[in-house]
């Protein structure tokens, strides 16, 4: 899966999200997901990583976002759509290697 592939399912996870939530906006690879200039609060971050774990999941990759990997980065690999989308290609490149 390529690193392109990757953003565009968390932006469509992101816009859906904020669709529910009545919020308009354009979202890039520079979106902050999470943090004091996001959009997101700690619930719907936890909607939009759940959407994407399934949608990964559904394409037969069983990856887990929020995990103690994750939390204990320096960086955290939910900042930005960028971010994330390098978390989880190391995550993929990984469970195929």
């Amino acid at each position: 899966m390529e690193r392109k592939e990757i953003e565009k399912i968390i932006i469509t996870a992101f816009n859906d999200y904020l669709e529910t939530q009545g919020i308009e906006g354009e979202v890039t690879s520079d979106t902050i997901l999470f943090g004091s200039d996001a959009e997101l609060d700690s619930m719907g971050l936890v909607n939009v990583v759940i959407d994407i774990e399934s949608h990964f999941q559904d394409q037969g990759y069983d990856i887990a976002l929020a995990s103690d990997r994750a939390m204990s980065r320096k960086s955290s690999p939910f900042r930005t759509v960028a971010t994330l989308a390098d978390f989880i290609l190391e995550l993929i490149e990984e469970a195929s290697g």
